[in-house]
């Protein structure tokens, strides 16, 4: 049996604040619906996702919505945004769990020195991970994961206050400042692989655990964020680089058709990944970022990240 894996971030789906939001839900419910059939994977890590009752109403605007298990969902941030997994009936969830903590760790030079940003860095959006049952290709570990985005961090007065950016040099501290914040989340990524796949001599073996690390990593490939998470020398690989480079690409930014969406799979895994056909992104109604400060701005119905679908055979 074949395993087909996506990755769609949805763009805000949540609870509307106005009436022209709440008139626009059904169409985002039912867009988000028809490229989820379009994808036709068995199991799909979404991003920015709201509430329960939200996922249950786009698979159930699905071509087929009995066929979907219950949602796994994390933990969500101060906007209520999170990650979730849903996977087909037939693919069966042996486990799940939400990783989440207080602060991100980030390190030190020599042992004993002070934690460089104290506990500055909370990871906001839990990793969901759901252990699958994906029959001939035996047990997957799938991890959902959303990082910071490139939007700069501004500084902040003792009291927590926002403070304005003055200089280049300020507003290149505040870009900084979101590059350690993904980094920082993709090592503690990196940590709950290593925790999976175990030691070298495990790594090795025909045993090896199958991981596979998915979602909106708000970075491209050769990125010190993405070199993180996938390790030196890389035990994690990417399941697009067979692509097309004109087609691989997940998001339009400022003008530039980037890929931030990944799909990451331990060498076992990657092994099993289909020959022909093995990845692909549904960026033909892909619309680009807008600029601003406010999240939620946009069309309100398409979202500015394409679906990704990987196969394994």
């Amino acid at each position: 049996m074949a395993l087909s894996l996506a990755t769609f971030n949805v763009e805000n789906l949540l609870d509307p604040r106005t009436e022209p939001e709440r008139a626009r839900l059904a169409d985002k419910i039912a867009w988000i619906a028809r490229m989820i059939d379009a994808c036709d994977a068995d199991v799909i890590g979404l991003q920015e996702v709201g509430t329960l009752p939200l996922v249950r109403a786009v698979l159930d605007r699905t071509a087929a919505p009995r066929g979907w298990g219950e949602p796994v969902l994390g933990t969500a941030d101060a906007r209520g945004i999170r990650c979730a997994l849903v996977a087909r009936a037939h693919v069966p969830i042996a486990s799940t769990r939400v990783h989440t903590a207080e602060s991100l760790a980030f390190p030190v030079f020599r042992a004993g020195d002070p934690a460089p940003f104290g506990t500055r860095i909370p990871l906001r959006r839990g990793v969901v991970h759901a252990r699958v049952r994906a029959a001939d290709l035996g047990d997957v570990d799938v991890l959902v994961v959303h990082f910071k985005s490139v939007r700069a961090v501004p500084p902040r007065d003792a009291a927590g206050n926002e403070l304005p950016s003055r200089s280049q040099r300020e507003r290149a501290e505040g870009q900084l400042r979101a590059i350690v914040w993904r980094a920082a989340e993709a090592l503690f990524v990196r940590g709950l692989v290593d925790d999976l796949l175990g030691a070298d001599e495990a790594r090795r073996a025909d045993t090896q655990a199958q991981v596979a690390v998915v979602g909106d990593m708000n970075d491209v490939a050769d990125s010190v964020v993405l070199r993180t998470l996938r390790g030196e020398p890389p035990d994690l690989l990417d399941c697009t680089a067979g692509v097309d480079a004109a087609q691989r690409f997940s998001c339009l930014h400022e003008g530039q058709a980037v890929q931030i969406d990944h799909v990451l799979a331990s060498a076992r895994l990657h092994g099993r990944l289909a020959r022909e056909g093995g990845a692909r992104f549904l960026n033909t109604e892909l619309r680009a970022q807008r600029d601003g400060r406010d999240p939620r701005s946009g069309d309100g119905v398409v979202s500015d990240h394409a679906p990704l679908v990987v196969r394994f055979v």
